[in-house]
């Protein structure tokens, strides 16, 4: 049963992050359809903005083997998870900004507040499902 439980919890997460990286190519279509190939390249940079730090919180937070006696553990990881996305996330502005990338701020930043609205009702809804 534990086992199903942590096999379950990974083709979920796997799922959302699926879900969330074909949502960044469909915005980043609509804006280079609307816009221009630039538009489209801004949006597809921030949504990797927020997808690749995204992704390895997720790797972060599921590598651990979860039993009842691993609480502090699985609380610890998720504190490192969030360290690792801010640190990424960070990262990648610093370096789409100082190495002055060409970029349409209203795609990039559009992009980028869609994915992370999206993944706070995603959140907020299997949190109230499982």
């Amino acid at each position: 049963m534990k086992h199903r439980r942590v096999l379950s919890g990974l083709w979920l997460v796997s799922i959302v992050l699926l879900f969330q990286l074909v949502l960044i190519l469909v915005i980043a279509s609509v804006w280079s359809f609307l816009d221009g190939e630039m538009a489209g390249r801004s949006a597809l940079f921030g949504g990797g903005a927020f997808w690749v730090p995204q992704c390895l919180f997720s790797l972060w937070v599921m590598r651990r083997k979860v039993d009842k006696h691993s609480a502090g553990l699985v609380l610890r990881d998720f504190y490192g998870g969030a360290g690792i996305k801010l640190i990424t996330t960070t990262g990648l502005f610093a370096l789409m900004f100082g190495c002055r990338v060409e970029l349409a701020f209203a795609p990039f930043f559009g992009a980028y507040l869609l994915a992370l609205v999206v993944q706070w009702i995603t959140s907020f809804t299997l949190n109230n499902h499982y």
